[in-house]
């Protein structure tokens, strides 16, 4: 089963990395009229965070870093259990963004909210889903540094999503406002 994990994570980073590589990146260079983005040092988060959530769980992985050997299969399980929730969030928050899905904070002159699909649960559901891979991949291959270095990750992730609520509190106001209320930042929220 520990194997298989491997091998199945590892996909999962190549994968994910080849779509953003292709899908996010590629697919911005040319941002045109942009309205508005943060300034200072908090404009290059975005690229420390893309780097660091995609590029140190896989490496961990494949170098065997930080792994604990038991056989502790129930941790497994559900560590495989939020890499689904992950896949789920991911493709289904890329695919309702559309073409505001770019590497970093903006606000683009044409923006229109996203409130649809998994928007309509939670306000970041794409830093949802990879810290949900994050954790998962951590508890899937109990790996102890993944585990301890999550909650960096999760401030890193928590910094970025605020800074993305204030271009969005800025452009839409009060319509945001309202969203803000009946959503939550990282967890989904089913009830109103």
């Amino acid at each position: 089963m520990h194997e298989a994990l491997r091998l199945y994570f590892l996909t999962f980073y190549v994968v994910g990395i080849v779509v953003l590589i292709i899908r996010v990146v590629f697919a911005s260079v040319p941002l045109t009229k942009v309205e508005k983005q943060p300034q200072g040092v908090l404009r290059y988060l975005p690229v420390i965070l893309i780097s660091v959530n995609w590029m140190l769980p896989p490496s961990a992985i494949f170098l065997r870093l930080g792994e604990i050997g038991a056989d502790w299969d129930a941790l497994r399980v559900l560590g495989f259990l939020l890499s689904l929730y992950a896949a789920v969030m991911l493709l289904w928050a890329s695919n309702a963004l559309g073409r505001f899905l770019v590497p970093r904070a903006v606000i683009f002159h044409d923006h229109t909210l996203v409130t649809s699909g998994p928007y309509h649960f939670v306000r970041h559901p794409i830093y949802s889903g990879v810290l949900a891979l994050w954790l998962g991949t951590a508890l899937a291959m109990l790996n102890l540094l993944l585990l301890l270095v999550w909650p960096a990750a999760m401030v890193g992730v928590s910094i970025q999503a605020r800074l993305e609520e204030e271009l969005l509190r800025a452009k839409f106001g009060p319509t945001y406002e309202s969203y803000a209320q009946a959503t939550s930042r990282l967890l989904p929220r089913f009830w109103s």
